[in-house]
């Protein structure tokens, strides 16, 4: 019997795509796709099967370049990463995605019962998730939206990064301009991309692996204060402090954060990409000799207890969250190292400059008013070199593009609920 809810056509739990993927519960939703519990009927085996969106579907573009991300996606094998399965187009020109399926939650529920992990639990999940970026980057792939959403844990601990192909594949649709979600965005949802989103992104639409480098700097941020570094009412406020505005030192935050994990999260978070730790692999490299330097254990993450049910409800506003509970207590069991890192590219991060400015540091009074007067400051001078009508239209072209990737990350990331 056939789901009474909307999405897509053929949701049914008797719904056979392709006649092997039998497509069973809804475990999310997203504004390009909706992800289900399935099964692999020839292996008999579980899955999950994301369905894009039928709008999407009748977009040959967005259709090539999603088949195009899907076979890139594939080729990446790693146990830090989500499996692709396969990809295919049904006979009624469905298009869907079958996925590696994690038990288990996000690393978002994670954030939402522990606030705070301790910096030894937070440099291990860190360290996985840059041991997979390394393995993408290295392929030539650049994930683009890098946020606790799309970080799973496993019902055993175990950590995968979720969703590279769709979101490059969106991101792509976004600057040739052919890629509509049917208006489903949410301020929510594009305030949780916003939060993560590197300055290079936001200003020319450009990404690299060193944007993945500035996320996951701002994640590991998040993961050691309990809320991203930068706050705002809006998407857009969000968006320019990444542009005009330093991530601070932790310890500005929070106490108890050794100054090694502050001049790494200061080092990741550069604005100029030419003055950020240059690779995953480099800013991994810095993190173990953060952990050796401060004597850190490996502490691995312990799952969440309540994962979030698979709805289309959006993440809490992360941008403006504030930090509150004690500091939380880490697995007892040791967690495996990373693999090790076998380049030799050079670490930026031996003696990096500390922040010039506390951008809201506890304790401080008037640090809000601060940040603002250097955020218009900033405004005017660039209003001198272009129009801010023109900066802010096409800041709301990208920022709605990555929504769309950020909102297809967060199911594909609920799907492992």
């Amino acid at each position: 019997m056939a789901r009474d809810d909307p999405g897509p056509p053929r949701t049914g739990s008797r719904t056979v795509l392709e006649g092997r993927y039998r497509v069973g519960d809804v475990l999310a939703r997203g504004g390009m796709s909706t992800v289900h519990r399935g099964t692999d009927l020839r292996l008999d085996r579980p899955v999950a099967v994301k369905i894009m969106e039928p709008s999407l579907a009748q977009d040959p573009n967005f259709v090539r370049r999603f088949e195009r991300e899907a076979r890139a996606a594939a080729r990446l094998s790693h146990p830090g990463i989500v499996a692709v399965h396969d990809q295919g187009r049904d006979d009624d020109g469905t298009i869907f995605l079958v996925l590696e399926l994690v038990e288990g939650g996000t690393l978002r529920d994670v954030i939402r019962e522990q606030v705070r992990l301790a910096p030894a639990t937070a440099l291990t999940v860190v360290e996985n998730v840059l041991a997979a970026l390394r393995v993408a980057h290295r392929q030539g792939m650049v994930h683009r939206d890098v946020k606790p959403e799309n970080v799973l844990v496993s019902r055993s601990g175990e950590l995968k990064v979720a969703d590279f192909g769709l979101v490059a594949a969106a991101w792509d649709g976004a600057a040739d301009g052919s890629l509509d979600t049917g208006g489903s965005t949410s301020d929510d949802l594009i305030l949780g991309t916003a939060a993560y989103l590197a300055p290079e992104q936001v200003e020319h639409g450009r990404t690299d692996e060193r944007s993945d480098v500035y996320a996951a700097g701002v994640v590991l941020f998040e993961l050691l204060t309990g809320a991203p570094p930068h706050g705002g009412d809006t998407a857009l406020a969000v968006a320019y402090r990444h542009v005009n505005v330093d991530v601070p030192a932790p310890s500005t935050r929070a106490p108890g954060i050794p100054r090694a994990l502050d001049r790494l999260v200061v080092a990741a978070t550069r604005r100029d990409p030419g003055e950020r730790l240059a690779s995953a692999a480099a800013f991994l490299d810095a993190a173990r000799r953060v952990r050796q330097e401060e004597s850190l254990p490996f502490s691995p993450v312990a799952p969440p207890r309540r994962p979030r049910a698979g709805s289309a409800a959006p993440p809490p506003h992360t941008g403006t969250r504030r930090f509150s509970g004690p500091t939380p207590r880490t697995a007892p069991e040791e967690a495996p190292p990373p693999p090790p890192v076998d380049d030799d590219e050079p670490d930026e991060d031996d003696e990096p400059d500390e922040p010039t400015r506390d951008s809201g540091g506890t304790g401080r009074t008037g640090h809000v008013d601060d940040v603002v007067d250097r955020v218009e400051r900033h405004a005017r001078r660039r209003d001198r070199i272009r129009s801010r009508r023109v900066f802010a239209v096409w800041l709301v072209l990208v920022t709605a593009a990555t929504v769309a990737a950020g909102i297809a990350g967060w199911g594909l990331g609920a799907g492992g609920l």
